[in-house]
């Protein structure tokens, strides 16, 4: 058995997934745009499933804070960027997978230099001025946008731009009003929610690659942990 074959066995029992299921999600390049507490929990999982190739963007620095929602940092990691963290730890955890790492905050000057040449963008920020450029590449390009929020004990992940689908800015148009509170540290948040909505970000993705129906595409799937409510809605 191939160091493939072993890593990837339980995948490949998958009829989803199988080994030509495999080979698509090797194949696939995937933009992370944030590396705290979404894009953390997204990265271990996009290394888990064996993704080929994943760009992290982010320019902040590791604080204490973030320890509470940011698994793939410690308290050695204070004061060391984000994003060259993330790249070392998921070579540990998978060095099959080529990794590129932007240490800079995207906009809209540099967005068609990082954002090249992805399949699937996941947007792991937590502010409306980087999603607003996220959002206008990936509808000029024509490349799936995979969003997540978090706040409080809730949480929400949708799709846009996927099979000619919307942008993110034509679904909400009162975008601005819907989040402004969107901030972590502002609104507070479990991690247990952060990791909820990742790994509903890491579904889509799959759903994606693979070609499965059920996208989020024009839906808005929501989360109450304390509610125990998990809900679907339909955006209009």
């Amino acid at each position: 058995m191939s160091l493939d074959e072993e890593r990837y066995h339980v995948h490949h029992n998958l009829p989803e997934i199988g080994h030509e299921g495999q080979k698509q999600i090797q194949n696939t390049r995937i933009t992370v745009v944030g590396a705290g507490g979404l894009g953390g929990n997204v990265l271990i999982q996009l290394g888990q499933l064996g993704i080929g190739k994943i760009v992290i963007i982010d320019d902040d620095t590791i604080e204490l804070s973030n320890l509470q929602r940011q698994p793939l940092f410690s308290q050695k990691d204070i004061g060391k960027y984000k994003s060259e963290v993330a790249q070392q730890k998921l070579l540990e955890l998978n060095d099959t997978v080529h990794i590129i790492n932007h240490c800079e905050r995207l906009t809209n000057k540099n967005r068609d230099r990082l954002l090249k040449e992805s399949d699937i963008v996941l947007d792991c920020t937590d502010n409306l001025s980087s999603r607003l450029v996220i959002d206008a590449y990936c509808s000029a390009h024509k490349v799936p946008l995979v969003y997540g929020g978090v706040r409080g004990f809730e949480g929400c992940v949708s799709v846009f731009n996927h099979n000619n689908g919307k942008s993110f800015k034509n679904t909400f148009p009162d975008y601005e009003e819907l989040f402004m509170a969107e901030h972590c540290n502002d609104s507070g948040v479990v991690s247990g929610v952060v990791s909820i909505t990742a790994s509903l970000q890491v579904s889509e993705v799959l759903k994606i690659i693979l070609g499965l129906p059920e996208v989020l595409q024009g839906k808005l799937q929501v989360f109450h942990l304390l509610r125990n409510a998990f809900r679907t809605f339909s955006l209009k």
